[in-house]
Parts: structure tokens; C-alpha cells; sequence
């Protein structure tokens, strides 16, 4: 089969592998879609450490779309045929943290495509407590969307939002769009976006964001004020990683107020500990995922969410670093989420 495969930086090949097989317990999708995310793009452009050294070459990519093609021994739940999708994480369900539900924080976990085969290929491997059936109702390209958006959803849920709180968002990368989306279902009364792009901006206020506040024009800090009567935000969600940005995030916050951690920062960063002591703000972190792609899929069952306007193309998997990858690194205002067809 064909596979895009990481060598280092700026080093993708489409390359020939053997055809993967389902052991006990998982399953052989056929890939219709895969979604490139912003780590394979950070990983792509600056070999980050995302992916260990001795992984390498290793096949990338974690969000895809596509139906079975081989079910192994002990799966009983998935026919060949299904229309699937499924989420990165591979869990030992035995250690101290899987024992009390909490998956994403497995002492002995793996991940799709950074440290095992992912799925921009012909056919991915995947477990079947990682993979879940799409209804007729959701679309390709959306079921593509389900392993981000269960990344929102649990970053939300980390937040613990009460009815009528303020939510502010730092970042409009897929992750954060998807947020405001998680977040407009979830009771609070004014989610705002903290945009470096206009035209992500634009979109955010087509999905529903309250107001968006562009870095280059404003004071983030002093506009969330001014629209909090001057508390600052309720929850604030970190969506980029960057190492000034988690300072911002802290600042947004209200006195009192939580600050989640969901951009995958890959350079240490500094932050003011008095702002977080004397104003006894929280800050939590947010790990992908526990179950939340199955919350996902309902949500884009019954249409509570529809992030089909967030994907800008859809590239042949061939032509995934002229027409995806590239296109990610020297055009952002214009591309978001593009999809690759194998």
C-alpha cells in the first residue's frame, strides 16, 4: 500500500509499505479521508520532538475517516463495510490511570502517528475501543473532524463551564474553532475568540463567537475587560502552544477564574505566579481525549455541531506536502483544515 511517511523536517515521502495486519482486538480501515493537524504541521516544518527519533521513518496522522476492511480476532462489534472513524490513543487499561477511566493518561500509552503508524495511507490499524461507526448522517468530511473535535469538547469539559459563564478562546487554529463550537453548546452566555488571522475570524463569527479581538488591533486583555465590565473571562482556553501565549491566557482570566491548556506547546515558557496566586486563578491542563468522540458524533448526528465550514480543501494524499502541508505553512489566512485523500 502507499503511505506519506516522515523522515525529519520538510522530509515527507509517499512511499511504498506492507499492507498492515489486525491482530487480536483491532481493526483494518480503509482510509477515505485523513485531516492534517497542526502537530503534523509543527513536526513537518521543525521536527519538534513530537515524534521520537527512533520512530522515524514512522507513516503520520491521526484524524481520518473510512470504512473496515478487516476485523482481527476478538472483535466482535465491527463488520467489514462499517463507516468509521476513531481518535489516536492506545491505552494499556491495566496502570494506576486506566484502572480509574482516565485513558489519556495512560503510563504505557502510544499515539497514531507520532510514536506508531498513523493514518495518511491507504489503510490504518486501530483498536477497537479507539474506533467508533458513523451514522448516515454525518458526512465524510465531517466524520474526518470527530478526533479534533473530541480534543474541544474534553478541553471544554476540563473548564467546567457553568450556565452563563464568559468563555474566552486563545487561537484560530482548527482546535480552537472547535472550541467555540463545543463551546456554544455548552450554557455559556458569550464565548469570544482571540484571533491573529481575519479571515479565521471571519469564520468564527459565521460559527457563532460573540466578538472576535484581533492581536493586531487591540489589547486582548483590556477588550475582554471592557466587555466583563471589568472582571476578565470566566474560562479562558489556550489553543496554541506558543510561549507568549499562556501568559495572555493567564491575564484573560478573571480573578477566581480556570485557564485550560490545550495547545501542545513544544518550548518551555515563563509565566507571572503572582497573577495566578493573589487572584487564585486555576490552570488545569487538557490531554486529547477520554471518550469524547463519541460525544462528538452525536453532536454531529443531531447537527448541535457542524464544522463542515472549517475544512478548506480536500488534496490528493500524493500531493499532501505541495497541496496540504505547504499550503498550511505559507498561507494560514486563507487554509485551515485540509483533508487528503488516499
Amino acid at each position: 500500500m502507499k503511505a506519506l511517511r516522515i523522515y525529519g523536517g520538510r522530509d515527507l515521502r509517499y512511499e511504498d509499505v506492507a499492507d498492515p495486519y489486525p491482530g487480536h482486538g483491532l481493526i483494518k480501515i480503509r482510509i477515505h479521508l485523513a485531516g492534517i493537524c497542526g502537530s503534523d504541521v509543527k513536526e513537518y516544518s521543525t521536527s519538534s520532538g513530537l515524534i521520537p527519533v527512533d520512530k522515524i521513518p514512522l507513516t503520520i496522522g491521526h484524524e481520518f475517516m473510512g470504512r473496515v476492511a478487516e476485523v482481527g480476532e476478538g472483535v466482535n462489534e465491527f463488520n467489514v463495510g462499517d463507516r468509521v472513524s476513531g481518535v489516536g490513543y492506545r491505552y494499556c487499561d491495566s496502570c494506576f490511570y486506566c484502572k480509574r477511566g482516565l485513558y489519556n493518561l495512560c503510563l504505557k500509552s502510544h499515539f497514531m502517528g507520532m510514536d506508531i503508524d498513523g493514518c495518511m495511507a491507504d489503510y490504518v490499524i486501530a483498536p477497537a475501543y479507539a474506533t467508533y461507526k458513523l451514522p448516515d448522517s454525518i458526512s465524510d468530511e465531517c466524520g474526518t473532524l470527530v478526533e479534533p473535535l473530541a480534543v474541544s469538547i474534553h478541553a471544554i469539559r476540563q473548564g467546567k463551564i457553568n450556565p452563563g459563564d464568559v468563555i474566552a478562546i486563545v487561537g484560530d487554529g482548527t482546535i480552537g474553532l472547535g472550541t467555540l463550537l463545543a463551546a456554544k453548546v455548552s450554557g455559556a452566555s458569550a464565548v469570544y475568540l482571540v484571533s491573529k488571522h481575519e479571515n479565521r475570524g471571519k469564520l468564527a463569527l459565521e460559527i457563532g463567537a460573540s466578538k472576535v479581538i484581533y492581536l493586531s488591533d487591540t489589547d486582548p486583555v483590556q477588550s475582554i475587560k471592557d466587555l466583563t465590565d471589568g472582571l476578565g473571562a470566566d474560562v479562558v482556553v489556550e489553543c496554541v502552544g506558543n510561549p507568549d501565549s499562556l501568559q495572555l491566557a493567564v491575564n484573560l482570566a478573571r480573578r477566581g477564574g480556570t485557564i485550560v491548556l490545550v495547545g501542545v506547546a513544544t518550548k518551555p515558557s515563563s509565566i507571572n505566579f503572582g497573577e495566578i496566586m493573589f487572584f487564585e486563578k486555576n490552570i488545569i491542563g487538557s490531554a486529547i481525549y477520554i471518550h469524547e468522540a463519541k460525544t462528538a458524533i452525536a453532536m454531529l448526528a443531531d447537527r448541535r455541531m457542524d464544522p463542515s465550514c472549517l475544512i478548506t480543501s480536500i488534496a490528493p494524499l500524493k500531493n499532501a506536502v505541495e497541496k496540504g502541508f505547504e499550503k498550511l505553512l505559507s498561507n494560514k489566512e486563507n487554509n485551515l483544515k485540509i483533508l487528503l485523500r488516499p
